[in-house]
């Protein structure tokens, strides 16, 4: 996962560091030895993307795991391990010195909220896009090669630097280093200026020290990125309430509640916090308000035949079912769907 943007701050700590100058994406020498052991130059450009999985995830040498770490594609190598950023970069970075059009690509996934050291954190995903004779195959942190689906955007070098950038300003904040952090962020918005998430992490780190003014520029900058940014919102709220600014902070505070309504993922998570509580009808109900917003979204439906199961509604659960079936994504996603639907057809036959 890579951080998107930081929620709300939790305590004020810091020390003064300068950000160390890096190339993300540089080959070291380790890199490029380790490939020309791997690779013969006579194999076509899908064998090199599919012996390149293979090496990553399978060989001695890297075999490459998860660990909550952004780090260039050269300590990426050398720890074997990161996150999906780290994978990210240390993949592309070989694909390119194989000569395969690798890019970056963001994809679409439900926010996941989370506490990154004293702070609350919303995540998401980028993984890699390999474009073979006219076709698009993605690459994640898992061993295999998939065709290019919907719900995700090939993005720039520039906006791949600057989710790196952020990220490193994330951990730093994390770790009580605010004056650092706000470097990264810096250097994230002067890669892409853009990038809402990070301004929205800079207005944090400048509060964080006290400069409220300058936090609260930084997260209007966000919202003339993205207007309806609800973490942008939501920050400027709770800074306002900090400073004393209650009727701006009561006025962001409501505009949080509406777009929260509007947020199918903000329905889906209330349903998944009332489903592990164990009441499971209210998460029906939540579950059914995110479908409203969002009719394809397949794990929804999931979630959805989850709860109807819990409630011992059989009839119920199998068009949820088949819903997350018709719209999942990948294969993975419908062998999983069709093992669910297999065991509910052999339930009502053992019934």
């Amino acid at each position: 996962m890579y951080t998107l943007a930081l929620a709300f701050w939790l305590s004020l700590t810091g020390q003064a560091l300068a950000p160390a100058d890096e190339d993300p994406l540089r080959i070291s020498d380790e890199m490029r030895q380790f490939l020309d052991t791997k690779f013969s130059r006579g194999c076509d450009s899908f064998e090199r993307l599919q012996t390149l999985v293979q090496a990553v995830f399978r060989d001695n040498e890297l075999k490459f795991s998860y660990e909550p770490h952004t780090r260039t594609a050269a300590d990426t190598f050398s720890k074997k391990s990161g996150n999906c950023v780290s994978f990210t970069f240390l993949f592309i970075a070989m694909a390119r010195q194989l000569g395969l059009d690798a890019r970056f690509r963001e994809v679409d996934i439900a926010p996941i909220w989370t506490q990154v050291g004293d702070l609350v954190s919303l995540s998401g995903h980028v993984n890699v896009a390999i474009f073979i004779e006219g076709r698009g195959y993605s690459v994640d942190l898992f061993p295999q090669v998939n065709r290019i689906d919907l719900g995700g955007r090939v993005v720039t070098d520039d906006r791949a630097l600057a989710h790196f950038y952020s990220n490193r300003g994330v951990e730093h904040l994390a770790a009580g280093r605010p004056e650092l952090a706000i470097e990264y962020f810096r250097k994230a918005v002067r890669s892409d200026p853009t990038m809402a998430c990070a301004w929205t992490n800079m207005g944090v780190a400048l509060t964080r020290i006290g400069a409220f003014r300058d936090a609260e520029s930084s997260h209007q900058k966000a919202l003339q990125v993205e207007p309806g940014d609800l973490v942008a919102i939501s920050n400027l709220a709770a800074l306002y309430e900090r400073i004393g600014r209650t009727h701006d902070a009561g006025r962001y505070q409501e505009k949080a509640r509406k777009l929260q309504q509007k947020n199918p993922y903000y329905h889906f998570s209330l349903g998944l916090k009332s489903y592990m509580a164990g009441q499971y009808r209210e998460a029906v109900v939540e579950y059914r308000a995110a479908l409203k917003l969002r009719p394809k979204e397949h794990y929804f439906h999931m979630a959805l035949a989850k709860a109807y199961l819990r409630l011992g509604e059989m009839d119920k659960v199998g068009p949820c079912l088949k819903q997350a079936l018709k719209n999942a994504p990948d294969e993975n996603s419908k062998r999983r769907y069709n093992e669910k639907l297999d065991w509910l057809l052999a339930h009502q036959h053992s019934s």
